[in-house]
């Protein structure tokens, strides 16, 4: 596998950015190349998977592509006050990559989404917004889900973003409490829904969360809301060890998750 380190202008965000790129070495004349887009957590940036976990290992068991974005603070939404997250990372950095790596797979059955903590939550989001678009999503230890945070904020402890929540919240959402945000653009829940009644392609949704993680209510409020449709149309699947909001929970099962993926060529 070769770990490309990637900067770019993005004619979106309106700056330059960076991505890491875990990309095989021996890619042959008309494969196209499953890839996985993962995103980081609050206050991280593109290196934290390649220096936290063994994800170019279970990459290379796997042979997929792994597009690892820098998103900043930005929730992966388009700010308020800020740049247009939402459109950079499900628009324009996906055909940037295309240009730069043709070998990457553009069918949906071939593309995957994950992330941790707020990439996580970011995951979720991206990928019900453009279903047609990913086949899996991967849901670690979210713990920012619209509008499910308020079953975060009654737990105990938990980090609290620089400048505190709510001063956040302001700069992306453009209010303090996102219990306001139903049924608006930011709305994840509303989307999943959403799917389902308009009868889109539907990915599956892999979760994991850790028991012991200031997460663990919001993962269950997740939980709740995805089995109350009739017959599991995402294919859902949850997960719950004890574990905390840790890089030795994070490794552990983006293992299994990119176990879990499909494979049509064994390494």
């Amino acid at each position: 596998m070769a770990i490309l380190r990637v900067h770019y202008f993005s004619n979106v965000i309106l700056m330059m950015s960076t991505m890491n790129v875990i990309l095989p070495q021996d890619i042959e004349e008309g494969e196209e190349v499953p890839v996985l887009w993962l995103l980081h957590g609050g206050g991280g940036n593109e290196n934290d998977w390649i220096k936290n976990t063994s994800i170019e290992r279970y990459a290379l068991a796997k042979r997929i592509a792994v597009i690892m974005p820098c998103a900043g603070y930005s929730r992966y939404c388009n700010m308020k006050y800020g740049g247009n997250y939402y459109d950079f990372l499900s628009g324009e950095l996906p055909e940037i990559c295309h240009h730069f790596f043709p070998a990457l797979s553009r069918r949906r059955e071939k593309n995957y989404i994950a992330g941790l903590s707020l990439g996580g939550s970011g995951a979720l989001y991206i990928g019900m917004r453009n279903p047609d678009k990913y086949g899996v999503i991967g849901v670690l230890s979210a713990s920012s889900i619209i509008p499910l945070e308020h079953l975060r904020d009654k737990a105990a402890g938990g980090p609290v973003p620089p400048g505190g929540k709510k001063s956040v919240n302001m700069i992306n959402f453009g209010v303090e409490d996102t219990g306001e945000l139903k049924e608006t653009e930011y709305d994840t829940l509303m989307f999943i829904r959403k799917n389902v009644e308009e009868r889109k392609p539907l990915p599956k949704v892999f979760h994991a969360v850790g028991t012991s993680d200031h997460a663990y209510p919001v993962g269950l409020g997740l939980k709740e809301f995805m089995e109350s449709f009739p017959g599991n149309p995402y294919q859902y699947e949850f997960h719950e060890e004890e574990g905390a909001h840790t890089w030795e929970f994070w490794d552990r099962w983006i293992k299994r998750f990119v176990e879990e993926l499909p494979q049509e060529k064994e390494v």
